[in-house]
């Protein structure tokens, strides 16, 4: 029929998401993490469910890309976390402390805006969550 929208067309376009890469990096966040913690053995795991508040809010749920977290051993009830945000088309990192369901923010990271080579950001927020974590604050 003409003047109609094909079903299979709307679904043949590609989305931003998508043709950036940053699906498929977001996919591929917690295997990276996974083989991390196990070459350098810092307890990081993935964090199962999401923060209750970000800094006191309850906006940003929507927006966070994945968020890990680190139990260090030597300062019990400390927990540290690394969460990315979606902000535009870049991915904020940052590293917090993790509690109760709860983060408070204590540094912010290089922004990832290169999705397809983002393993190498990932890691650079992996050793920067490790260091803050040993670090008195």
């Amino acid at each position: 029929m003409e003047g109609t929208v094909s079903v299979r067309g709307a679904f043949d376009q590609s989305t931003w998401e998508e043709r950036s890469g940053l699906l498929c990096f977001l996919a591929k966040v917690y295997a990276e993490v996974a083989r991390f913690d196990k070459t350098f053995c810092f307890g990081i795991s993935q964090l199962h469910e999401l923060p209750e508040r970000i800094d006191g809010k309850t906006d940003l749920q929507m927006s966070i890309g994945f968020v890990v977290i680190r139990r260090n051993r030597a300062l019990i009830g400390r927990d540290y976390c690394l969460y990315a945000v979606l902000r535009g088309r870049e991915l904020a990192g940052y590293i917090g402390i993790y509690a109760d369901g709860n983060i408070d923010t204590v540094r912010d990271l290089k922004p990832l805006t290169d999705f397809r080579n983002g393993s190498a950001i990932l890691h650079d927020w992996l050793r920067d969550l490790v260091k803050t974590s040993c670090e008195k604050i």
